[in-house]
């Protein structure tokens, strides 16, 4: 292990140096441990968003100040450069990081982060993921730049006695947590179909009696996988039947639930983010407040007290889910606030006697855009930030491309694999079935209406459809319990969402994941076979060649256009040269670039990818 740190009389004497175009982060050697030595503070972030990462997304992301999906790679305006290895005598406030391996992963690993200087001490904390000691990969550029400038950077940090230990621990539950979240979402889907058959109305308060399970376990720190499925399972049940037991008191139940989960988000949002059904701050995405899956969850329960607790408590009741979800200082929701806003007014418009026309229904998503609205603006008034106010605030040309930017990814997210097509479609199918049931309930009118709305405004489609599917056949059963023909359809229903129950474990929780092979096999163009092994390794973060495309525009390294030049001064022959630089890249050091930058580890690569890779660098055929 090298040791990364800088004592503090040597750091604070440094004299500031000449102004720089932009600042520099430093890339640490893997496996480099981050030592402070009484002056600096260290934390981790999430190299990325979805289900894999890769090393040259995340230099881009890093050097942009901006994350995107793993279906794209971030662009924008560079904020900084990279330089790899320790400065000697840095002339201010240093920022390390630890990066990827090159090639692409999963995206279940944290990375290392350093900031020395400045008043730093302890462990790194950042609005943007509302956890301590893991920061956003997006808030790593913008901090070196407000530290350059002398202003209040987004990352900062608070005093911790032993900080590599906290961030050990957090790291192991981070761990923990992604690998139970996929069964624990396949076992309360379980289990509220098995409450959807056996117990209606306790089937009913399903999904808050889930979310409530978890932030128990969160609050207990159980994270052991033989503990957390049993424990969860039983709780959901227990908490259910409990609250279902006295028909009248259901509205009061939820309305308590939601105030405790509003105070629970703003106070201690940690809580939610490490549950197994909270936020998903392991895979970069959401790192706080309500996702998809909790606010799909979540809507069967408000509805039903709404339509156990009449027109009287509905305006209530919708305050306090809207104050909830959406909330930025809480549920953090933008997305949220238009569904459950459509979904309650909807099921307004039912227990009016009125029917959802054409007319009432446009009424109706006016009335809702207005709220959200109005809900945004004043949220901001009062000192909230969120990308929803930020979104909002920046006029409507923002709005409409984040909307476009969302449905791009919602259509990218259901159509990445043909299981996830077909689980979209047969949820779809189950939805048209139960959809289609006469006389239909007023509830289930308003699920449909919040579901359509959501699979608009939310880049999840299958969270979304799968686990609305699920809700929609619990609202079936809760309305029509007594009624001989909708209970065969419900029950029909129930068969189609429990073959599927197991696949939504693997579609939903951990975004988009791809399988990632060892050895590149195939070719990106017939032409050029080594093509595929260059973009796949990253090497074009690092370096030019116009061969590769445009993603392989990196300075970090030589131009390797000009690798004959190279080959040339060296004496020796192309082919040869260019191998040897890649399995010992210390050989051949071209002047203006230092030793020791680029990774060893290329050596290791399958003999048929080395000599693809060396055939398309000097013989590039495009």
């Amino acid at each position: 292990m090298v040791a990364v740190g800088l004592a503090a009389a040597g750091f604070l004497g440094a004299s500031a140096g000449p102004a720089q175009a932009r600042p520099t982060i430093y890339v640490m050697p893997p496996n480099s441990a981050f030592v402070t030595r009484g002056t600096g503070a260290v934390g981790l972030y999430v190299p990325g968003t979805g289900g894999t990462v890769s090393r040259a997304r995340a230099i881009a992301a890093l050097r942009r100040g901006t994350v995107e999906s793993d279906f794209g790679k971030p662009h924008g305006k560079i904020l900084v450069d990279l330089a790899f290895g320790v400065p000697v005598q840095p002339s201010g406030p240093a920022v390390y990081i630890s990066l990827p391996p090159p090639g692409e992963h999963p995206n279940t690993k944290r990375y290392s982060v350093m900031i020395l200087g400045a008043g730093y001490h302890g462990i790194l904390t950042s609005d943007s993921t509302r956890v301590r000691g893991l920061v956003s990969i997006a808030d790593i550029a913008p901090t070196a730049v407000a530290l350059q400038e002398g202003r209040s950077p987004p990352i900062r940090s608070e005093p911790e006695r032993d900080a590599p230990a906290d961030l050990r621990a957090l790291d192991t539950r981070l761990s923990r947590v992604h690998h139970d979240r996929g069964w624990v979402l396949v076992t309360v889907v379980l289990t509220i179909l098995a409450l959807a058959v056996f117990a209606p109305r306790a089937a009913a308060l399903g999904g808050a009696a889930a979310v409530t399970a978890s932030l128990l376990l969160a609050w207990a720190g159980a994270t052991r996988f033989g503990l957390v499925i049993p424990v969860m399972a039983a709780l959901t049940i227990a908490f259910a039947v409990a609250g279902s037991l006295r028909r009248s008191v259901v509205p009061a139940i939820v309305a308590a639930f939601l105030v405790a989960l509003t105070v629970i988000l703003a106070v201690d949002p940690e809580l939610n983010s490490l549950g197994v059904l909270g936020a998903r701050p392991d895979g970069g995405g959401r790192f706080y407040g309500v996702g998809n899956q909790v606010e799909t969850l979540l809507l069967p329960p408000i509805l039903v007290a709404a339509a156990i607790g009449g027109l009287r408590r509905l305006l209530p009741l919708a305050a306090l889910a809207l104050v909830a979800i959406g909330w930025s200082k809480a549920g953090a929701d933008g997305g949220g606030v238009l569904v459950f806003a459509t979904a309650l007014g909807v099921l307004g418009l039912r227990l009016r006697g009125l029917s959802p026309t054409p007319r009432r229904l446009a009424l109706l998503a006016l009335a809702v855009v207005v709220v959200a609205l109005a809900f945004v603006g004043l949220d901001a008034v009062l000192g909230g930030s969120s990308h929803v106010t930020r979104a909002v605030g920046s006029g409507p040309d923002s709005l409409l491309g984040s909307l476009g930017h969302r449905l791009h990814l919602s259509w990218r997210s259901a159509t990445d694999h043909w299981y996830r097509i077909l689980i979209f479609l047969s949820c779809l199918g189950a939805l048209v079935l139960m959809g289609t049931m006469r006389p239909r309930g007023a509830t289930v009118d308003a699920l449909l209406a919040g579901l359509a709305v959501s699979l608009l405004v939310n880049d999840t489609p299958v969270d979304v459809i799968g686990l609305g599917a699920l809700g929609c056949l619990v609202l079936v059963r809760w309305e029509s319990v007594d009624s001989r023909p909708m209970r065969l359809r419900a029950f029909t229903a129930a068969a189609v969402l429990a073959v599927l129950a197991l696949a939504l474990a693997g579609c939903g929780d951990e975004g988009t994941v791809r399988p990632v092979a060892d050895t590149v096999v195939g070719t990106v163009q017939a032409e050029a076979p080594g093509k595929a092994v260059f973009l796949t390794q990253g090497c074009g973060a690092c370096h030019t060649f116009k061969p590769a495309g445009p993603d392989a525009s990196g300075s970090i390294g030589p131009d390797l256009d000009k690798l004959p030049q190279y080959a040339k001064a060296a004496n020796q022959p192309l082919a040869q040269f260019v191998h040897e630089s890649i399995v010992d890249p210390d050989k051949y050091i071209e002047k203006g670039y230092p030793k020791g930058v680029m990774p060893k580890s290329y050596k290791d690569l399958p003999p048929n990818d080395l000599k693809a890779l060396v055939d398309f660098l000097t013989k590039p055929q495009g």
